[in-house]
């Protein structure tokens, strides 16, 4: 059996500004604690999720559904770690 894998995930972003700076740093901070290789794509465009950069390229507003894919032996924990992320709505909306 392989140890990498390859897994996606569906999100929505929910907060009210979407993925701004500090939630594009928010994210490339997490993406930095694992080992898999880690992208967020909306539409046809990929962002490398260790690159703040990239990550505001995206353009992905409130309702946006960006598809998380995680490929390496600790996917299943990057596809945890951003699901939090996503669902506490990166601790804007409290």
């Amino acid at each position: 059996m392989d140890a990498a894998t390859k897994l996606t995930k569906e999100l929505r972003v929910t907060n009210q500004a979407g993925l701004h700076a500090r939630v594009a740093t928010m994210l490339a901070k997490k993406a930095r604690e694992f080992t898999s290789s880690i992208q967020l794509r909306k539409e046809s465009y990929g962002a490398d999720c260790r690159s703040v950069l990239d990550l505001l390229s995206l353009g992905a507003f409130p309702g946006d559904v960006v598809h998380l894919e995680a490929d390496g032996e600790d996917a299943d924990a990057v596809l945890d770690a951003f699901t939090e992320l996503f669902d506490a709505r990166f601790f804007e909306d409290e």
